[in-house]
């Protein structure tokens, strides 16, 4: 009996300690080069943007990397996570789909957009921002 709540006392030790890394002492990633050419791409196309990095809870074999995009004069943030296979972000694409604070999302290829607190008054923006996010071409390097 001691030997199993040893065990189970171990396990939850070991996952709660990765949980606990991987949200809050892991530190954040560095902006990825795909994360400014995006931002780039976006302001080729009419939306001026910058670039920022967010701490994600992730593990590296599921994300790469979570950009923000503060747009020039508008409040409300996009978010762009890229993932390390287009597998990866179909699942992470329906993860977002049952979050209903995102009510705009979209994939491309590698990456899964979404605008956490956009509302129903903000169509006009998000679907330019939604069409602009469709166009970009992600390079990748092997």
């Amino acid at each position: 009996m001691r030997f199993t709540v040893l065990i189970a006392i171990a396990l939850l030790l070991a996952f709660g300690g990765e949980w606990i890394y991987r949200s809050f002492l892991r530190p954040i990633d560095p902006l990825a080069s795909d994360a400014t050419a995006l931002a780039e791409h976006f302001n080729r196309n009419g939306i001026q943007v910058r670039p920022y990095p967010i701490r994600h809870g992730f593990r590296h074999s599921e994300v790469l990397s979570v950009a923000g995009y503060e747009i020039s004069g508008y409040p409300l943030p996009v978010v762009v996570e890229f993932c390390t296979t287009e597998a990866a972000a179909t699942e992470k694409l329906q993860m977002i789909k049952a979050s209903p604070n995102l009510a705009h999302y979209a994939k491309n290829g590698r990456l899964v957009m979404s605008l956490p607190m956009w509302g129903d008054d903000t169509d006009p923006m998000a679907t330019k921002v939604k069409n602009v996010f469709g166009t970009f071409v992600l390079v990748d390097k092997k």
